[in-house]
């Protein structure tokens, strides 16, 4: 979820649910595309009242607009995306730029590698600094650009992608339970 779409849900926050967070609910992430109500103990929050006072649930509300940012940004430096938000916008992606530019040949780099930050996914090109750092499907045979991308599709539906995903950032979510 980006900054806009965080404050987008924010703002369709209405009383009851507010209210449920100033009773002892936490927010929290569902799949990366909406806000919810869950455990302050449980995976994925956001926000739970620990030594914040609010009066109103407008307080709370204009709260959590002004510290968005902050709120995101802080989600996402513990919280790796959802499997299916990264299946779904890495479906996306190749679809748009095509299974095959995500995969290697042997010894080579992709057209095209992704990296997640925020909450999003970026297209990574030869062209960007951290491109060698993208993920991708690094193929071990050469193959042409049809077999390719139907491997490119395999890696993804398999969970593979979403695997290697994780593995990549095992140190940063190893707190996750």
């Amino acid at each position: 979820m980006n900054l806009a779409t965080f404050k987008t849900e924010i703002n369709k926050l209405d009383q009851d649910f507010l209210q449920s967070i100033l009773d002892g609910s936490a927010l929290v992430m569902d799949k990366d595309e909406f806000l919810d109500l869950g455990n302050s103990s449980g995976a994925f929050v956001i926000f739970w009242i620990e030594d914040e006072t609010f009066s109103s649930v407008e307080e709370l509300k204009e709260y959590l607009d002004f510290e968005a940012e902050d709120l995101l940004s802080n989600y996402y430096v513990h919280s790796p995306l959802s499997r299916e938000y990264f299946e779904k916008r890495l479906l996306e992606l190749m679809l748009e730029y095509g299974e095959e530019s995500f995969s290697s040949q042997p010894e080579g780099m992709p057209q095209k590698s992704i990296m997640v930050t925020n909450g999003e996914i970026s297209i990574l090109t030869e062209s960007d600094y951290v491109f060698k750092y993208g993920l991708y499907l690094k193929l071990d045979e050469k193959l042409n650009p049809q077999i390719s991308a139907v491997k490119a599709k395999n890696w993804l539906q398999s969970g593979t992608a979403y695997n290697d995903y994780i593995a990549v950032n095992v140190f940063r979510f190893s707190a996750i339970e």
